[in-house]
């Protein structure tokens, strides 16, 4: 807080004329500062303008910062650092075993995956897709294989309530007995 009182008191201690050569420093028009003829405006115009000059959008942010990563690139490289589980997704009746090879893309610089045949799964988070070939063991990375195992968990759970080899709670017995 002291420094921006310290920088007003300074601004203050300036001439009308020193102050419009800073507001052409900062980008107005010379034909512009020339309208100015007190200190306040000069003044509050001068912190506007060098508060506009620290404010970046995501455009000028995209634009000057090579590093700036979109969501999916941003999930890609947190997934490459994970370490890697061994998995394998099972196939369904008359599904063949899924083929999935890499190939170097030229516009990205790096490989990335391609179905070839046969079954497999997609499982996307955040924007990026991370392809499984089915029936194969591979491994992936730990949080590919968490969404797996969650999905393949809820589908053995569905139809629990509805096997005709279920224990009944009322009695304890199994429902086929009653049939």
């Amino acid at each position: 807080m002291p420094a921006k009182k310290d920088k007003k008191e300074d601004l203050n201690k300036l001439t009308v004329k020193e102050l419009r050569v800073i507001v052409v420093k900062l980008g107005m028009p010379e034909d512009d500062a020339e309208n100015f003829e007190t200190k306040k405006p000069l003044i509050s115009v001068i912190n506007t303008l060098r508060a506009k000059a620290v404010v970046e959008t995501p455009g000028q942010l995209k634009k000057e910062k090579e590093e700036y990563l979109g969501k999916a690139e941003r999930m890609r490289a947190q997934l490459m650092k994970q370490p890697r589980v061994r998995i394998l997704v099972p196939l369904a009746p008359k599904e063949k075993v899924g083929v999935i090879k890499l190939v170097y893309n030229k516009l990205t610089k790096r490989k990335e995956q391609v179905h070839v045949k046969g079954a497999y799964l997609p499982v996307q988070l955040d924007g990026f897709k991370w392809l499984v070939a089915c029936g194969v063991y591979q491994e992936v990375p730990q949080q590919i294989a968490d969404v797996i195992s969650e999905s393949q968990q809820q589908t053995v759970e569905a139809g629990r309530d509805y096997l005709i080899d279920r224990i009944d709670p009322e009695t304890g017995k199994p429902v086929s007995d009653k049939l």
